[in-house]
Formats: structure tokens, sequence, C-alpha cells
């Protein structure tokens, strides 16, 4: 990329971060991608979780961009590390990373270049927790799928809103990549036969608990695909659970980590980053409650 692009990118994220108090380090050395391979990593490290064991992971993956949520203050010791750009801030929980030179759109959504040319619209999400309907379900505070499907819209609607208002405004034709921590299942996976509508058959009505949840119907509506559902469509056979690793009796096992692209790259794998042996990629001394995503596309677009 040229000096001049670079100056432009830091008065550009001078005035971002003077405005809404984040900060970016160009602690990158703004290298360009040369093999077409564009590997996207999305993490909710739990906040607490050692900066070694977030370096496990990127010691033994080196994605070439990171969505991390429950950033915090060790977002930016990360980038320190492992040189890479820096967009956050210590006090909030979501952090973009990047090998490539980072141009600040808003507070979730960046432009990432991978050369003079050509970049990805990229964006991190971390959206409430609370309540969390998958557990009002499982406590009977919920008993029906309409329940489930208003309250979800009133804990994150105004959220998801807000990015598609986002994603809708871009006004050019490079590649969009939305990662995060929805917390919120996909209506991808609460179908018939599968494993928690079938749990959630209640004594008085024995039909599956199958509920079409609005978050990750609003992303397909606007023409984003699930990838980790485009290379595995059967959630029957591929559940891929990122919430959680660790077991208990009562826990509800779900799908709440994300990665959805507009379909310009092609997605050559998709892998679930954990401790257990329902992880694709395993790693030792995992601390985060989250199986981490990762993801690898071809940017031949």
């Amino acid at each position: 990329m040229s000096i001049y692009k670079y100056v432009v990118i830091f008065c550009i994220l001078f005035v971002s971060c003077e405005k809404n108090d984040f900060h970016t380090w160009q602690l990158c050395d703004g290298v360009e991608l040369i093999d077409n391979k564009l590997s996207v990593l999305s993490f909710n490290r739990l906040n607490g979780t050692s900066i070694n064991s977030v370096s496990n992971i990127i010691e033994t993956i080196s994605p070439d961009v990171i969505g991390l949520q429950e950033s915090f203050d060790v977002g930016v010791e990360i980038a320190d590390r492992f040189n890479y750009c820096f967009y956050g801030h210590e006090e909030t929980s979501t952090a973009i990373l990047s090998k490539y030179s980072i141009e600040v759109i808003n507070d979730s959504q960046c432009k990432i270049y991978l050369n003079e040319t050509d970049y990805i619209n990229f964006f991190n999400i971390h959206f409430p927790a609370y309540p969390y309907q998958p557990y009002d379900i499982r406590d009977t505070l919920i008993t029906t799928a309409a329940q489930a499907i208003h309250q979800a819209e009133q804990t994150r609607g105004l959220y998801i809103d807000q990015l598609l208002e986002s994603i809708n405004s871009i006004d050019n034709n490079m590649p969009i990549v939305v990662v995060g921590d929805f917390n919120e299942p996909s209506h991808l996976d609460w179908v018939y036969g599968a494993e928690n509508p079938t749990r959630f058959q209640f004594n008085n009505d024995s039909s599956p608990f199958i509920v079409d949840w609005p978050a990750s119907n609003k992303m397909l509506d606007v023409g984003l695909v699930d990838v980790y559902r485009q290379l595995f469509p059967n959630p029957l056979d591929y559940p891929g659970y990122t919430w959680t690793p660790y077991y208990n009796v009562n826990e509800v096992h779900d799908r709440i980590d994300f990665i959805y692209h507009d379909n310009q790259m092609n997605v050559e794998s998709f892998s679930l980053i954990g401790p257990d042996n329902l992880s694709d990629i395993l790693i030792l001394n995992y601390e985060s409650d989250h199986r981490a995503i990762f993801s690898v596309f071809n940017t031949t677009f």
C-alpha cells in the first residue's frame, strides 16, 4: 500500500478515535495478502482469561483477522505481542485485530485492506446475553416459540437492526464479513429432530420446541450466509455448538457464535476451536467458556 494511503488512513483513524474514544494502533507491518487465502477468527475470550491462554490460539492458527469479544485490556496486548493492527478500547468488549491495515467506519465496522485496491467490510459484534431465551425455555419461563421470538427481539432487536442498517448503507462492491457472539441461537439449528427442540417437548405438548429465531433470520434476509451452515447444512449431524465446551446437568448447549459473509468469497474451511473432542482444533489450557470459530476464505473476487 502506498505511503499516501497510510497517511489518509491514519488521519481517518485519528478523527474516529477522538470522536468515540476508541483506540487504533497500526502495530502491524502493513503487509499485503499474497496467496488469496484470508483466515478469520471469531473468539469470545471470557473476561478474565489469561493472555497466555489467548496466545495459545493465536500461535496455533495465526489468523489474518480477529473479531475478539470480551477483549477489554487483553486485546491490545495480544495485538502488540503478535504484531496486529488493533481497533478497540480497554473498557469495551469488542476489538478488531488484523495483519492488514484497518480503516475505521464505526465502533463495530472497519475496512480491512488486503492490498492497495481490495478490502473487506468487516463487522465484529457482541449482542446482549440476558435475558437468555434458551435458559428461560429450560426453566419454563418461556413455554411457546412465539414467546421466545418476542423476547429475543426485545433483547437484541435494536442491536441487530443497527447492524443491518450499517450493512445496507455500504456503497462499495467489496466483500462483507460479520463475526461475533450473537447470544442467540440460529433458526437453522432449532429444527425438527435437533437436540434442543426435542429436549424441550413439554409434558403438555408432544411437538418439538422449534423456534424461528429472529436475528439469524434477519441476517439471511439481507443476503448474508451462515458460513458453518453453508458447509455443514444438517444440524442433526453437525450441531456446531459454541456455547459451551463445559458441561453440567442443566446446561443448554447451542451455537451462538457466527461468521457470516455475502458469498463474494469462497469458503475453504471452518473449524471449531476448544478444549474437547467436539472441537476441530484442540487447544490445551483453554480457558474461555465459548468455543472459538475459524474460517478460511479464498479472496479471488
